[in-house]
This record gives structure tokens, C-alpha cells and sequence, in this order.
């Protein structure tokens, strides 16, 4: 195609290393971007964070969590992450690890880099002004959390910066320095060492002695693995940014929050923050100068890229240039790494930020996934890990190949699945006070259990179905406790719209809602399992409900109105709470002045609800 007859879009993407054909755009206005999802993709949440040490996961009271890291290793997940008491750049800040065998049930997590305070008067560099005392607080930052060596030794490490107004960033070239330890294979830990120490910024092991000397450890093994990872020129390359004085030891200068994956060819391709990219065909040595990709479109939150378990690529990064709003958190995937297609949200929604503090941007965000260089769990999958309002950490499994359509007829007896073919094909959102799993009755018949207690948060359980401008559904569902919100069950088309809203209410009433308000068709009854029958019709724009069984009373039929006009339904919803107070692009958490949320703190009496079978009896394109 000859320039002359290009659009100015064509153009401009011609020009880009990495190309994102983005025929979808993401509409900020809703946190899933009112994209379509990717098939299976489910989020489990590791660390909620509480203000109350008696429930916060770390026992401290941390409300501010951010940075996670993800690896697999000797059967395990691993993830690192960062926390502080409120906000962004305050001490006492310290870097924790958490680990999972699943990847949905996570430990308690455990310290592994303290808080530490360093002399002051080494220090060079901005804001020295305000000093005040002989030490000076450090900031947890890292970039970069873990490295396993050819001889299987994990690394884990982290950043220690300064910020001495407690607004300046502590990644600006000069923090003290990076401190490393192992993690053996029975999980527990080695001691801290200092890895480098940020000679131009003032710190040296003479000036920072709260930790020896790596080369100090006995343990020779661990001394060659980082002095494996210290001549990985590609892999130390995600340091420039904090250590970015050092310019002797950097291939290239610039670039933040570098994500490379490598292509058949041998070259290198590296995506970093603000849409930048460069690429190397030796392996990290030297690098293309710098280029903003006009496709990419994002702001300062992380971006993700990577060769997915199918062969093929997928980056992940939030498509938005308000980087106060960090939603949606989409991918898309493609062929040869450099072109990428689909546009598909992952995270199907952001809870309410519960905790004030600054700097704390909203929505999913820093995505990381478990790099190239280390160990891959051996699911057929994509996982990766990112934080939800700089207070909640979270993972995402996102199986392979990724698709955003179900193209089949849906018959889910769930009371035969194994969790493996459910995880390919529902998805799920389990936040850490609730669940979604498979559990067996007294009379041992299996269900697809829902349940939370969370006053924030809820559980939300998906299938996409065969899309249908007239579909005729059946479910089979059981109702445990309903508590200060209805559950519900709710049809949508592909970008989120509710035209079927169906409530077990807490006072025992079923009720279809439109318009704001409901319509009640009778009472269910708990514990007792019902038979539920549903025609949508996207032309008549009507709905057609019965539900008959031991879970109500007598046979309660009914109609309404769509509550949306769509095309065609595509998705069935099932949520713990018909409701959440999300927060929209009016609130910025930045300016940590947005309030805590009343008794955050306090989980609520469980909801919960079980589903034994979904199923499409009709469906008319």
C-alpha cells in the first residue's frame, strides 16, 4: 500500500517496532473497558490488605501493597511484593514473599527484606535539604524480583531507595542499593546480602553495613549464581532504572520497567512503560534507540510481553492514557511478536479502593508475569500478577490458545467436571475472603460452589455461552445464604451490558430487575435445589423466566422487559452481590485525600449460592 493512500493511523503504525491492531478500543467509562473477555481467564486475589493488624495478612496493618513479581519454582508459585503502612514512598517499607501450590490459595506472607535505615550523610542526592536526623528511612522498589541460575538457585531480590520528602520517587538513581537472598527448596531463606551497592549515590559496604557483602556468604553455590545474574547483561537490564548513575554497567541507558521476550530469530524484543521500545539482536549487549509505539496505548502503568505456552505472543498492559485510571487490564495476542490483534479485558472489574493514601492510582495494574529466564509451571496457561489500587494483590491465569467467543453450544454438567476442564472454560474473580470451588453435598453430589464475606468485594463466576439473538437457557442452582445484598444471575452480550438481571433477594424473594426496579415472581427457599428456565429474546428486547423444583414455592414464572438492548447474548453472569459502589473516573486516588470505606475491615455473614448445571437448550444467531 503506498503511503499517499494510507491513513494517518496506517502511517503511524508502519513506524512502530511493536504493532497493536487495535480494531476494539477500550471505553474507560466501565473497568472491564466493555471489551470482550478472554475465555477462562480467572483472578484470584493473594494479599487483601486491612488496616487492622488482627486481619491483615501480614500481621502489621499494611494498606498499601504494590509491585508484585511472579516465579515457579520446585512446584510452587512465588510472589514478591512491596508494602507500606498507607501510601506510595513511606516508611517503614519492606518487601514480603508469599507462596501457592495452585495459584488460588496463597500462605501468609513472609518478610524478606526488612525495613531498614541507613547514615544519612553518604547521601547525594535530591531533597538532602530536607534531612533532618543522622540515618535516613529506605523505600522498598524493585523492578525486578527474581532470577534462578543455571545450577537452580533462586534468587529473590529487592531495591533500596530513599525518597527524603516523601514524595520524591525512590527510584531515581540514588536508593543504596540491591539486596538479594536465596530461596532454598524447602522455602525457607538465606540471609540478606548486598547484591550492588550504589557507589555514585554514596552507599558502599563501607557506608551500608546493615548487610554483608554477598560475596561474604560461605555458601560458594549462591556466590556463583550472582555472579551469574550480575554478567546477564539482558536480564540486569530491568535495574537501569534505579541504578541508572552507573552508566559503565548498563548495555543502554533509559527506559522504565523493561518486559523482553525473545523471538525465533534470537532478537530480543523490549517493551517498557510510556508505549516505549527497543529491541537487541544480541542478546541485551547493545539496543535499538528508544521508540514510543503509537499503538500501544498507555499511560505510566506497567506493560507485559511474552511467548505464551500455544507458541505464540500476548502483551498485557492497561489501554488507556489516563494513568490515574488504570483500567482496563487487557491482551492481545499474535503470531510473530511484533503484530498483535484482539483486544480482550482479563480483569472483569476493580473493587472500590478501601484505604486513603497517596499516590495511589486505581485500578489493576504493574503487570508482571514469570520471565523467560526462570521456570514455567507446566498448565497449559498464561499467569501473571499485577495489584488493584495499590492495595490488593492479585493473579490471573489466562489460559491458551486465548479466545474471546464460544463457539459451541454450552451443556456444563457440573456435577461431573473436573477442575481442569473448568478452569479452561469459566472464569472466575475470587477475592481472598470468598471462594469458587468444586464441592460435594451429604448426599455427595458435586456443585460449582460461590461464596463470599467480603463488604467490599464479591465472587463472580462467568461462562461464556454461544452467542444468540434469541437463546434459551436452563441452570440448575442451589441458594446457601443470601446476606445484605441480592445474588444474582445475569445475561450479557460481549461488552458487559446486563439486559437480564435475575435477584434471590435477602428477605427469600426472586425477583427480575429492570428499570431500577424489581418485579417479584415468589419465594426461594434455601438449601434446596431448583430448576431454572430462561428465554432471551435481543429482537423482542423481552425475557421469559420460569423456575420450578424444591427451591421455591410452587412454580414461579414470569417476563420483563430488557434492562439493556443488545445484539446478542453471549455471556451468563453469576455474582455473590447484585452491587458494588465502583469508583468512576471522577475519583483519583492520587491525591490520597479519597476517604476509607466504612468497616473495611469487617468481613460480613457469607453469601453464597451453588451451580450444578448450565446449559443452552436453543440458540438463534
Amino acid at each position: 500500500m503506498e503511503e499517499k493512500n494510507m491513513t494517518y493511523r496506517e502511517v503511524r503504525l508502519q513506524e512502530d517496532d511493536i504493532r497493536c491492531h487495535n480494531q476494539e478500543r477500550a471505553d474507560i467509562r466501565f473497568q472491564d473497558g466493555g471489551l470482550r473477555h478472554i475465555q477462562g481467564a480467572s483472578c484470584y486475589q493473594v494479599v487483601r490488605g486491612a488496616k487492622n493488624p488482627a486481619i491483615s495478612p501480614e500481621g502489621r496493618g499494611v494498606t498499601y501493597n504494590h509491585a508484585p513479581m511472579l516465579a515457579w519454582f520446585n512446584g510452587k508459585f512465588v510472589l514478591e511484593y512491596l508494602g507500606g503502612p498507607s501510601g506510595e514512598h513511606e516508611p517503614p517499607s519492606a518487601a514480603f514473599v508469599v507462596f501457592s501450590e495452585d495459584g488460588k490459595h496463597w500462605g501468609k506472607p513472609v518478610e524478606a527484606f526488612a525495613p531498614i535505615e541507613l547514615p544519612s550523610a553518604p547521601y547525594c542526592g535530591p531533597g538532602k535539604e530536607a534531612i533532618s536526623g543522622d540515618t535516613l528511612p529506605c523505600i522498598v522498589h524493585h523492578r525486578m524480583g527474581f532470577y534462578t541460575s543455571s545450577s537452580g538457585r533462586l534468587l529473590v531480590m529487592t531495591f533500596y531507595g530513599f525518597s527524603p520528602d516523601r514524595h520524591m520517587a525512590p527510584n531515581n538513581g540514588y536508593g543504596a542499593g540491591r539486596a538479594v537472598r536465596e530461596i532454598y527448596s524447602d522455602f525457607t531463606f538465606s540471609p540478606v546480602y548486598w547484591l550492588r551497592c550504589n557507589e555514585r549515590a554514596g552507599y558502599s559496604r563501607e557506608t551500608a553495613k546493615v548487610y554483608p557483602w554477598y560475596e561474604e556468604s560461605e555458601d560458594m553455590e549462591f556466590v556463583e549464581a550472582c555472579r551469574e545474574l550480575l554478567k546477564n547483561r539482558l536480564v540486569t537490564q530491568q535495574w537501569w532504572e534505579e541504578e541508572r548513575l552507573d552508566a559503565e554497567f548498563f548495555t543502554r541507558s533509559g527506559g522504565r520497567a523493561l518486559s523482553y521476550y525473545t523471538l525465533p530469530s534470537g532478537r530480543v524484543m523490549g517493551v517498557f512503560k510510556d508505549s516505549l521500545t527497543s529491541w537487541s539482536d544480541d542478546g541485551g549487549e547493545t539496543w535499538s534507540p528508544l521508540k514510543k509505539s503509537a499503538s500501544i496505548v498507555t499511560a505510566s502503568g506497567k506493560v507485559w510481553g511474552q511467548r505464551t505456552p500455544d507458541g505464540r505472543y500476548a502483551l498485557v498492559y492497561n489501554p488507556s492514557p489516563d494513568g490515574a485510571h488504570r483500567w482496563p487490564l487487557a491482551m492481545q495476542t499474535g503470531d510473530n511478536g511484533i503484530d498483535f490483534y484482539g483486544l480482550a479485558a482479563l480483569v472483569p472489574e476493580i473493587s472500590p479502593c478501601r484505604y486513603e493514601g497517596k499516590l495511589k492510582n486505581l485500578g489493576a495494574q504493574y503487570v508482571r508475569g514469570i520471565t523467560e529466564a526462570n521456570q514455567k509451571p507446566e498448565d497449559q496457561a498464561m499467569w501473571i500478577t499485577y495489584s488493584v489500587n495499590k492495595e490488593d494483590i492479585w493473579v490471573c491465569r489466562v489460559p491458551v490458545p486465548a479466545e474471546m467467543v464460544c463457539r459451541e453450544m454450552v451443556v456444563d454438567d457440573l456435577s461431573q467436571i473436573n477442575e481442569e476442564k473448568l478452569n479452561q472454560i469459566w472464569n472466575f474473580y475470587v477475592p481472598s475472603w470468598g471462594e469458587a470451588a468444586l464441592v460435594k453435598d451429604e448426599e455427595g453430589r458435586q456443585w460449582l460452589s460461590l461464596s463470599d464475606r467480603d463488604p467490599w468485594q464479591r465472587t463472580r463466576a462467568m461462562r461464556m455461552i454461544k452467542p444468540g439473538s434469541r437463546v434459551e437457557i436452563v441452570l440448575e442452582l442451589r441458594v446457601t445464604q443470601v446476606s445484605r445484598q441480592p445474588a444474582a444471575v445475569m445475561l450479557q452480550d460481549g461488552s458487559g451490558q446486563n439486559p437480564v438481571i435475575i435477584l434471590f433477594r435477602p428477605d427469600g424473594k426472586l425477583a427480575l430487575r429492570c428499570g431500577g426496579a424489581d418485579r417479584v415472581l415468589g419465594d426461594y427457599l434455601l438449601d434446596r435445589p431448583l430448576t431454572m428456565e430462561i428465554t432471551a429474546d435481543a429482537v423482542e428486547n423481552r425475557a421469559w423466566i420460569k423456575a420450578e423444583g424444591q427451591g421455591v414455592r410452587g412454580i414461579l414464572e414470569g417476563e420483563t422487559a430488557f434492562a439493556a438492548s443488545v445484539e446478542q447474548i453471549e455471556r451468563v453472569l453469576f455474582v455473590t452481590k447484585y452491587y458494588l459502589p465502583f469508583q468512576n473516573l471522577e475519583i483519583n486516588g492520587k491525591k490520597g485525600d479519597i476517604g476509607n470505606l466504612p468497616r473495611a475491615d469487617e468481613p460480613i455473614p457469607e453469601t453464597g449460592f451453588n451451580i450444578s448445571r448450565l446449559e443452552e437448550r436453543s440458540v438463534w444467531e
